[in-house]
């Protein structure tokens, strides 16, 4: 099996780890804390997700590090990596300045925070911000492996840390322990992952790092790179994944546990969905260098396309038509009739982000084109509008009108990067969703059908019953896509 098959495969699994687990951990983790820290739980494990997402340091060296391989120039590839931790490490610390410079104003941001709960926020947040600064630098080296299209260990590895995290985080939980302790757990297997695949890259593929030779152009060239993919991380994260923050601002605690709780699938969705595109990175580099027009680029962004809405057209229909179910299941012993706003919240969010996720390989041609800020500079604008509308949304009309909102912002985001594609990198959009909606024309129809279908015939409410419809569904789903399914393995 190659490395790109085997790390596709450790990812799913690593990735069915990190869905199915949080499922089972919630209702056992909303029992044991109650709504309230379980809200702030979730706040400060979003922020760990939200930079383990954003891997700006990994993303950064497996672009550049690909260049290297083509070029087979280890001298090089050493003072890059040396200049890379460096540079790193200078950002590093002034996150941690930032940071602090925030932390005596907690208070003002989340007003509605009792003193109890701002006081265990408080811990949380440094705790997750010391972990950022000091993995800042360290993630950078990790995409040697990514560079050299090693997936395999470095998946094995992933697999793990996540049983390792499941398992550490319901022992604690069950013994007692409270926020504080499970964030600290948690943050101690990331560390401990992140030192295992650092071992790996220096010691078993034999990376050099040179820390006395500094390459001023190198770190220009650097700086650019890194700034504007900073730039666009921080535009991300500061879209539909940070509603929770402004829920708990405006709302507190407890609301932003219900909008967690929506926001949680959502982000699992997205995981879903960026499993396949990140492992196409050097391939991507590869491509560019090589001088591959942009139809050729477009045809390997329908290839992608197609694989990625083969796996989460279905989940989407799924979670749209059985959603509702699962949540009262999954939450509704603590939270009621808010279970089904969960619901809601999460089926706003996926719908438009099915699309978004569809062009995925979008975003790895713009780095290997070094296109990031074109990328940034019309993204900026959507960021701004969603953080100011947000607030006052939250405010006067509350959660349920916010997951709308948001849903809006990722429409708006979808259509300014298809702008990017065609305008600024020359791809084709349009025969992009004119190829994949040839495909699905007739077989969306007949999902959602059969997806209604089961819930109309199926009536019933407990476990056993989903489980049911859910299989039925899967069964008729692979009998209607078998075809494309065999297709889009091939190739």
């Amino acid at each position: 099996m190659s490395e790109i098959k085997a790390g596709a495969v450790l990812n799913y699994i690593n990735l069915g780890l990190r869905l199915g687990v949080p499922l089972l951990l919630t209702p056992y983790l909303l029992e044991a804390l109650g709504p309230a820290e379980y809200g702030l739980y979730m706040l400060a494990s979003t922020l760990l997700v939200r930079l383990y997402l954003s891997d700006l340091g990994r993303t950064t060296g497996t672009r550049f590090l690909s260049e290297y391989q083509a070029r087979n120039d280890t001298v090089g590839e050493a003072r890059f990596l040396g200049t890379l931790t460096i540079l790193y490490s200078l950002a590093g610390a002034v996150l941690l300045g930032l940071g602090l410079a925030v932390y005596p104003f907690l208070g003002t941001i989340f007003p509605k925070f009792s003193p109890a709960e701002l006081s265990t926020y408080r811990v949380l947040y440094l705790m997750t911000l010391l972990n950022a600064a000091i993995m800042f630098p360290a993630r950078s080296l990790t995409g040697i492996a990514d560079s050299r299209q090693k997936f395999a260990l470095p998946g094995l590895i992933a697999v793990g840390a996540s049983l390792l995290s499941a398992g550490g985080t319901w022992l604690l939980a069950a013994l007692g322990y409270r926020s504080i302790g499970l964030v600290a757990f948690n943050i101690g297997t990331g560390a401990l992952a992140l030192l295992l695949n650092m071992l790996y890259c220096f010691v078993g593929l034999k990376a050099r790092l040179n820390l006395k030779e500094w390459d001023l152009t190198l770190c220009r060239s650097l700086f650019t790179f890194s700034g504007w993919l900073l730039l666009n991380q921080l535009i991300n994260m500061l879209n539909a994944g940070t509603g929770n923050y402004l829920v708990a601002i405006t709302c507190g605690a407890e609301q932003a546990a219900i909008y967690t709780c929506g926001l949680q699938i959502y982000a699992n969705y997205f995981l879903l969905g960026g499993c396949l595109s990140q492992l196409f990175l050097p391939r991507v580099v590869r491509m560019v260098q090589r001088g591959a027009s942009p139809l050729l680029q477009t045809e390997a962004m329908i290839r992608l396309g197609r694989a990625q809405l083969l796996i989460l057209l279905p989940v989407a229909i799924a979670i749209l038509f059985y959603g509702r179910q699962f949540f009262f299941l999954w939450i509704g012993h603590k939270l009621g009739e808010q279970a089904e706003l969960s619901w809601l919240i999460a089926v706003a969010l996926i719908i438009p982000q099915t699309f978004s996720l569809a062009q995925a390989l979008g975003w790895q041609i713009s780095q290997a084109r070094n296109a990031l800020r074109q990328r940034v500079a019309i993204m900026a604008f959507n960021s701004l509008l969603f953080i100011i509308v947000s607030y006052f949304v939250c405010l006067w009309w509350g959660i349920a009108a916010q997951a709308i909102w948001a849903a809006c912002s990722i429409t708006i985001q979808l259509l300014m990067l298809n702008l990017i594609h065609y305008r600024g990198l020359g791809l084709s959009p349009l025969r992009f969703y004119t190829r994949l909606l040839k495909e699905w024309r007739l077989r969306g129809p007949l999902l959602l059908l059969c997806a209604w279908s089961i819930h109309e015939l199926i009536p019933g409410c407990g476990w056993y019953n989903l489980a049911v419809k859910l299989i039925s569904f899967a069964a008729l789903y692979l009998i209607i896509i078998k075809h494309s399914f065999r297709a889009t393995v091939s190739e």
